[in-house]
């Protein structure tokens, strides 16, 4: 006997509204998070790691999520770490035992008194501590590099009714858990409400040429010389963004909608440390236009005597600008 269980347009609406994230982060240093913020990624870092921004002249990109350590938890310093930096997300930190739940708590609610609207996440890490987190805490399911991995120690019908952030894991081990605390049930169980996701293996996989797609890694790239490990993480970050999209789970609003932008000033005349082209060798000064100037990725100032000079060094070293043409600094006529 087989049975009939497609849902109602009502139900599967409300599935679809579960699904969709508000968030999609990003967690590394720049200049990678940096382009992430551009594909409209939520960037963010863990707070024993920062943005690694000091090699670059004026780089200021927003703290949109806040890992803890879990490593060397320590949440008096996490709260201090947050008041710091005022991201959006917050991981306060993982809970093993339903005698630290309070603490979580405490510490959430500590923060909540001054940032109302941050969505701040508790990691349970056993069956017990999902209870014991208060509705109003967004749950961390562990799903990538953990000690305990979510779907070793509950079920699905744990998480129903919860607003739930996936931690970890591709994308599709991530739609994977998605659908299992989304779907329709026989006993009508409401979905889990999925706030947001992260994943930072990207990088790891660049650094070998490979690049994220919903087919595996892909190697093409690897022995050519102009594909950065930059570029691979990138294109990447768009591999992923297409990837959910195609699955109703990237959100309708990016945070550049929201009005989070990174700050940039690019380099002038001011930053440079010789007068000789980067290029030829001629001196930059005495040229009949000022020195063009240009800032790359490798935290690098060059100045150039003529646009050609810059235009030529720069594709053949195959260097990239830290912020596009904002980094490049020409002279007036």
């Amino acid at each position: 006997m087989s049975l009939d269980l497609s849902s109602d347009s009502s139900t599967a609406s409300d599935i679809a509204v579960a699904r969709q994230a508000d968030h999609v982060a990003f967690l590394h240093r720049a200049p990678f998070v940096a382009d992430a913020l551009a594909l409209g990624f939520l960037p963010g870092f863990r707070e024993d790691c920062g943005y690694q921004t000091d090699q670059y002249l004026d780089l200021d990109i927003p703290v949109g999520m806040l890992d803890n350590d879990f490593r060397n938890p320590d949440l008096e310093r996490f709260v201090d770490r947050f008041f710091e930096y005022e991201p959006e997300v917050g991981v306060i930190g993982d809970v093993d035992e339903i005698d630290d739940v309070d603490a979580h708590v405490a510490a959430a609610r500590e923060i909540q008194a001054s940032y109302p609207e941050a969505e701040l996440i508790i990691v349970p890490k056993s069956r017990a501590v999902i209870d014991a987190i208060p509705e109003g805490l967004v749950l961390g399911y562990s799903r990538g590099y953990a000690d305990r991995l979510a779907h070793e120690f509950s079920d699905p019908a744990d998480w129903r009714g919860r607003r739930v952030h996936i931690l970890g894991g591709s994308p599709p081990k991530q739609l994977h858990a998605i659908r299992q605390l989304t779907r329709p049930t026989l006993t009508d169980e409401p979905p889990a409400d999925i706030v947001g996701v992260d994943w930072n293996g990207l990088h790891r996989g660049a650094q070998f040429g490979e690049f994220w797609t919903a087919d595996g890694w892909d190697d093409s790239g690897r022995n050519a010389d102009h594909v950065t490990v930059r570029k691979t993480v990138r294109h990447s970050l768009a591999r992923i963004r297409e990837f959910w999209q195609s699955h109703g789970i990237w959100p309708e609003t990016t945070p550049e909608d929201a009005g989070l932008h990174f700050e940039y000033e690019g380099p002038s005349p001011a930053d440079l440390e010789k007068g000789a082209c980067t290029e030829c060798g001629a001196n930059v000064w005495r040229t009949r236009r000022g020195p063009f100037v240009a800032e790359y990725d490798t935290g690098a100032v060059c100045g150039y005597c003529s646009y050609e000079c810059y235009f030529t060094h720069r594709h053949r070293k195959d260097l990239e600008e830290i912020a596009g043409e904002q980094s490049v600094y020409i002279p007036p006529a």
